[in-house]
Parts: C-alpha cells; sequence; structure tokens
C-alpha cells in the first residue's frame, strides 16, 4: 500500500517540467510533507535525541577559564562569573544545555545580558527563547533583532549578546536553522509514523470484509457488522455467520509495510544531519556494533567529527566576553574519561615520563594527595615507603 502511494506519487509527477522542479526547490526548498517547526523537531524521536545527545555532551562537558603566562597557560582562580554561574535563574549546565538546544534548532543563541563587569563585560547572560526574537536585520551595519515588539541591538552595540550556530552564510551575522535545513527528513519522518499509526490501527482500513451473495437492506447490513463486532471484540470465541455470507480479513503485505524501512532510513538521516553516530541514539545501522574495546576510540571519534565545531564556537563566544589575556576551554580530557585498565596505564607512562605528577594523578580518581615531595613531576627520588593522603582541608 505505502510502495503504491510511492509510485503513484512519481506517476503524478512524471509530467512536471524540470525548470518547474527547480523553481519550487529555489523558492520552498526542500519539499516536506507536512510543516515543519522546532516542535516538530522535538516530537520526532531521532531529531530529538540526537539533539539531547549533543546538548547534554557539551553542557557535561567542564569548562575552564586559563591565562596566557608566556608560554604557559595558567589556570584563573577563581573561575569567572560568566562561566561559573552565567545565569540567576539556571544552574550553568542547564545553562549550556539551552544555549545548545537553540543552537541546533534555530541555528542562533540570543541572550539578554543582565550586569557587566570591569571594562564593560558582560557577568550574566539569560538565554532567551529564539521564537520571541524576530525580524532579525542589518541597519547602517548594526545587527538588530525586536524581543517582544522593541528593536534591540546585538553586543557591543546593545545589550543582547548573540551566538551563530553551526550554518552561516555569507554576508550575514545570523545562522541558519537546522530543523528547517532537515525539514524534509523530518516531515517524512512524521508522517511516516502518522502513516504507519493509523494504518496499524482502526483508522486507515477495516479488519474485515464481509460480502454478501445477496442484496442486503441497510438494515441487514448493520446489525451483520454489529453481531460480528460483539462476537470478535474482547475474545476468541467462534463467530457465527448466516448462508451466503463470506468474511474476508484484511491482511497487511509485508511489501506495503516499507514504511518501516523509511523510518529506519529517516533515523540515519537525521543522525547525519547532526552528525551523531546512530548508536548513540540506539539505532545502530545494520552489521554496526560498539564493543567494550571500541568504545574509546568511538568518544575520540564522536569528540572530533561532532562535538569539536560545537566547542570551538562556544570557546571563541565565551572568551570574546572575558578580560584579556583569559580563554575559555572545555576540558576535553574529563570528555575522552577512559576506563580504569587504560587509565592506569596512561598514568603509568606520564609518570615514567615525568609529564605528571603522583598527587595529580591522584586528583583524577578525586583520591586525596600524598605529601608535597609528590608535587613533583615523575615519581620522587626516594619515596617514602608508605605514604599517607593528606587530611582534607577544613
Amino acid at each position: 500500500m505505502f510502495g503504491g502511494l510511492l509510485r503513484r506519487g512519481t506517476e503524478e509527477r512524471d509530467n512536471i517540467p524540470i525548470s518547474q522542479y527547480a523553481a519550487m526547490w529555489a523558492d520552498q526548498g526542500a519539499y516536506s510533507p507536512v510543516s515543519v517547526s522546532t516542535a516538530t523537531a522535538l516530537t520526532n524521536a531521532a531529531s530529538s535525541a540526537c539533539i539531547d545527545v549533543l546538548s547534554k555532551s557539551v553542557s557535561a562537558t567542564p569548562i575552564d577559564v586559563v591565562r596566557d603566562a608566556g608560554v604557559n597557560r595558567l589556570p584563573v582562580s577563581p573561575t569567572p562569573r560568566l562561566i561559573a554561574a552565567p545565569s540567576s535563574l539556571v544552574e550553568p549546565d542547564v545553562w549550556f544545555d539551552q544555549l545548545m538546544v537553540s543552537r541546533l534548532t534555530d541555528g542562533n543563541v540570543f541572550g539578554e545580558i543582565i550586569t557587566y563587569g570591569s571594562g564593560g563585560l558582560p557577568t550574566s547572560i539569560e538565554i532567551l527563547d529564539p521564537d520571541a526574537v524576530t525580524n532579525r536585520r542589518i541597519v547602517n551595519g548594526v545587527p538588530n533583532v525586536d524581543v517582544a515588539g522593541q528593536t534591540r541591538q546585538l553586543y557591543p552595540f546593545g545589550d543582547v549578546w548573540h551566538m551563530p550556530g553551526p550554518y552561516v552564510k555569507p554576508g550575514s551575522p545570523f545562522g541558519e536553522s537546522p530543523v528547517q535545513r532537515a525539514r524534509a527528513t523530518i516531515g517524512a519522518a512524521v508522517a511516516a509514523r502518522e502513516f504507519g499509526s493509523r494504518f496499524f490501527g482502526d483508522g486507515a482500513h477495516p479488519g474485515m470484509v464481509v460480502s454478501s451473495e445477496t442484496v442486503l437492506t441497510a438494515e441487514q447490513a448493520e446489525g451483520i457488522k454489529k453481531s460480528l463486532i460483539r462476537a470478535t471484540k474482547g475474545n476468541r470465541e467462534p463467530a457465527v455467520i448466516g448462508a451466503g455470507l463470506k468474511v474476508d480479513p484484511i491482511m497487511v503485505n509485508p511489501n506495503d509495510s516499507q514504511f518501516i524501512e523509511l523510518m529506519q532510513f529517516c533515523i540515519e538521516e537525521s543522525c547525519r544531519f547532526w552528525r551523531v553516530p546512530p548508536t548513540m541514539v540506539y539505532a545502530a545501522t545494520s552489521g554496526q556494533s560498539v564493543t567494550y574495546a571500541n568504545a574509546t576510540q568511538a568518544d575520540l571519534a564522536y569528540l572530533k567529527h561532532s562535538l569539536e565545531g560545537h566547542f570551538v564556537r562556544i570557546e571563541k563566544s565565551m572568551t570574546r566576553l572575558l578580560p584579556r589575556p583569559q580563554f575559555a576551554r572545555f576540558n576535553r580530557n574529563a570528555f575522552l574519561r577512559s576506563d580504569p585498565v587504560t587509565r592506569s596505564a596512561v598514568v603509568d607512562r606520564r609518570l615514567k615520563n615525568q609529564t605528571m605528577t603522583v598527587n595529580e594523578a591522584r586528583a583524577l580518581e578525586d583520591e586525596q594527595p600524598f605529601g608535597p615531595e609528590y608535587d613533583t613531576p615523575g615519581l620522587p627520588a626516594d619515596p617514602t615507603p608508605d605514604p599517607t593522603p593528606q587530611d582534607p582541608m577544613p
């Protein structure tokens, strides 16, 4: 049935000139069988899962602030408020989650600058709902937007902070919506899901057909239908019908269930749009598997090909709001935290190469440090036979 619908649709389009197709694509972009919005994308399981995986990966990764000191980069303590507590309404991880969801749906992040610090740099920003930021335009070289019906200018000209998403056309500071770029895939997935629900439910086709050798009146047909419903609904008792009647159940032809394959394809295509490995949304492609042995390599590939672009864009945007020479940096090593056996081998090698101290290695395992003699890279020349952890700070 579904394959027939696709074939009929193809036949109906055979007579449309190619030039008309080109005009349709130029005016409307990719075709979608349903209207697609951010809400639609978040109701589609595959798209919502991809957005959630990326946003949680970023919000759960620690972000540090360091400053240049010659050839060295030293941690800044205490951490600037913009990084430690960018919002007075939500926790920092929620703030970064809001930032990522806005980037991945609208393609832009807008924030209301609430407080300023030294040098007029923002110290707290509340993320705005991108749907409330309209009429995005450039006036005399200055980016302008409307927020709640009022014209506002983007920082540093005004008090609305902006970070573009992954897709920014030349000549514009505003990003394109990833949801609208993926609207054909999202629309097809939503339409296939709705078709499947109706097909396997009771709305798209009857469960059986009763045929009669004689002409039936409307009253007789209604009576037969009610009798069969009473006999078959909620039990497995045999149904008894009169002479001249034949009951044919409607079965689903496997070839007419192609929408299941279509939905699987839509899941894979959603993963391609948001650059998320299918296994991370529990949708491994045929023949693909992830084992304990290659999980670390999978995380490294995910960081390199999926997260790195988001990390770099956020780091640069946050660094512009920090006093020089401070820099915001995501702790990629924390994201790539390996299993205990691999971690132990790496630490052992770094201690032998004198690129890590014993106390730094203990800190990685959330253990109390030994004495100050273990703050030198490598193993001490004359280590204490039985080192005892220092008492925790009061």
